[in-house]
């Protein structure tokens, strides 16, 4: 038999019981491309899948509560997606219809279903996790106040093969707001430089970069042979130090044609010593060396950086580069920015094939 959980609804989004007219939306959202990618619905979804669902929702998957979430659309109630509470420990899953992201109706949705489960359910946690990468579903659990504890390597089966995962909880105790500050990733620009976020067309791009020999170099800890998955991963793991309030890391793009130029970004911004703070890192591609191209896209990352919170900006109020004594383009970088060399550290660093190099440290105040 179905699992009965009651009606919830907040007064925007209502938890419900499937029924006959929702199989529509339910096949166009099994057949969206993001569904297949980051769930485990059949493929190629069927209209028959949908009413089986309908018939029997969460049958053979140990479900203890699901519904259909229904959201207005117009003026017409209408299906907008599912949630469900299943296993032991309790997971949570969900999925929204595509005309419905981006509105909210899915944290709304899982407030509603965790609420339930801790406060009629007496559960004594809910676990999120999800496909590595599935920055909607995070969004998600972050909004609602899940505390994220890390990525665990190949650990969900996604059609016959093995896929990193992103794991999650939350407790009773917990007060439903965000863990971290998600730092959002807006275009900075000028006449000179655009900086941007990055985005799939960076990949290629990227491996060049980091193939270079001179990148290599002063780089040294870059996988080897450096792979375009190796540069997916990268940029995966960027936005999920955004996510955690870590980093921001922007593609420095040329103006005119949007080709990725170099790298920057701005890290240690959770560091609780220093909480205010944070560290410049950026590297260029080998064609944009020379140009003034980095030094350009360092100083709106400062500007930026020292802009307060309340006004779009991260509210920093010192930020510091760390460069290898001999790289001489980095440390050229760092001084055209207005950087002040604050510290000569001796052996503080390994570049090239093992050998260790002093350590130049520059610091700025806002």
């Amino acid at each position: 038999m179905a699992p009965i959980a009651p009606v919830r609804t907040d007064g925007v989004v209502t938890l419900r019981p499937f029924r006959a007219d929702d199989v529509d939306d339910m096949v166009v959202m099994g057949r969206d491309p993001d569904t297949v990618a980051y769930t485990t619905i059949p493929h190629p979804y069927e209209q028959r899948h949908a009413e089986e669902w309908v018939a029997e929702p969460g049958k053979d998957r140990a479900t203890t509560a699901c519904w259909a979430v229904e959201a207005d659309d117009g003026g017409t109630a209408r299906f907008a997606g599912t949630v469900d509470l299943r296993g032991h420990p309790t997971e949570i899953g969900y999925v929204l219809a595509p005309w419905a992201r981006g509105r909210g109706h899915m944290t709304r949705a899982v407030r509603l279903a965790v609420r339930w489960a801790f406060e009629e359910a007496g559960l004594p946690v809910v676990h999120w996790q999800a496909r590595a990468g599935n920055l909607a579903s995070w969004r998600v659990a972050h909004a609602c106040g899940f505390t994220f504890h890390g990525e665990i390597p190949l650990a969900i089966p996604h059609r016959g093969a093995l896929c990193d995962a992103w794991r999650a909880s939350l407790r009773p105790t917990d007060d439903g707001r965000p863990r971290t500050t998600w730092w959002p990733t807006p275009v900075l620009e000028d006449d000179r430089v655009r900086l941007r976020p990055a985005t799939e067309a960076d990949v290629p791009r990227i491996t060049a970069a980091c193939r270079d020999p001179r990148t290599r170099y002063w780089l040294p800890d870059l996988p080897d042979p450096y792979t375009e998955e190796h540069a997916r991963s990268f940029l995966r793991e960027a936005a999920l130090e955004a996510a955690l309030g870590r980093r921001v890391a922007w593609v420095v793009a040329d103006p005119a044609d949007d080709r990725l130029l170099a790298r920057v970004s701005v890290f240690r911004l959770a560091d609780p010593m220093n909480p205010t703070g944070g560290e410049i890192g950026y590297w260029a591609h080998p064609e944009a060396r020379g140009r003034g191209v980095t030094s350009a896209a360092v100083e709106l990352v400062v500007a930026h950086a020292f802009t307060p919170i309340a006004d779009g900006g991260l509210g920093r109020h010192r930020l510091q580069i760390g460069s290898s004594w001999g790289n001489a383009a980095s440390r050229h970088v760092a001084e055209r920015a207005g950087f002040t060399l604050v510290g000569h550290f001796h052996a503080d660093g390994v570049v090239g094939r093992g050998e260790l190099d002093d350590g130049a440290w520059y610091e700025l105040l806002r």
